[in-house]
């Protein structure tokens, strides 16, 4: 019987073989799915077979690759492995959370006043699209629109090896500043 971990391990590579769609050119979306399991654990000492094992998996959803084509494509993943790796019990999957795709429309606030403030200070900065996931998916969920935010320069974002220029945040502080009053009316 192969233990717990060695299956999960042969999941991620499954998940990360899986074949997901490009970036559709008829749409207005500039990011293709994306996949990444974000936490793994299991196990209990040295010497004992782990009889379970914990993964996270985050998809980031398209206009044309929702959340049930997302939980779909793990669902299949994970008859996969049960077929190669039989275990005692077959691997469960819990759907967490389902945000929907969104984009922000050109001049949609509150991205619009963080732009023009960024502007005013003298930076020059662009709008992009984020994710995998982030806060903004949830609030689109709820119809409000959300930017994923503006701040410090940085490396290696969500890497192991990240850093970020926190010398400039008294910059950043001003631009959220005149964001927030311009959104205010001051």
């Amino acid at each position: 019987m192969v233990g717990a971990i060695s299956r999960a391990a042969h999941l991620v590579r499954l998940l990360d073989a899986a074949d997901l769609p490009g970036v559709d050119s008829a749409l207005a979306f500039p990011l293709p799915p994306k996949l990444s399991v974000t936490s793994f654990h299991g196990g209990q000492g040295f010497s004992v077979t782990p009889d379970r094992c914990d993964l996270n998996v985050d998809i980031r959803t398209t206009p044309t690759f929702d959340a049930h084509d997302a939980e779909t494509l793990v669902r299949k993943a994970v008859a996969e492995l049960d077929a190669e790796l039989p275990a005692p019990k077959p691997t469960e999957v819990t759907p967490v959370a389902a945000w929907p795709p969104f984009r922000l429309a050109e001049g949609e606030q509150p991205a619009a006043a963080l732009l023009n403030a960024a502007a005013e200070a003298g930076l020059m900065v662009r709008a992009k699209t984020a994710g995998p996931s982030n806060i903004g998916n949830l609030l689109a969920g709820e119809g409000i629109p959300a930017t994923a935010g503006f701040g410090v320069p940085y490396e290696g974002l969500h890497g192991i090896d990240e850093g970020a220029r926190l010398a400039e945040l008294p910059q950043v502080y001003t631009v959220y500043r005149r964001a927030v009053l311009q959104l205010l009316g001051g």
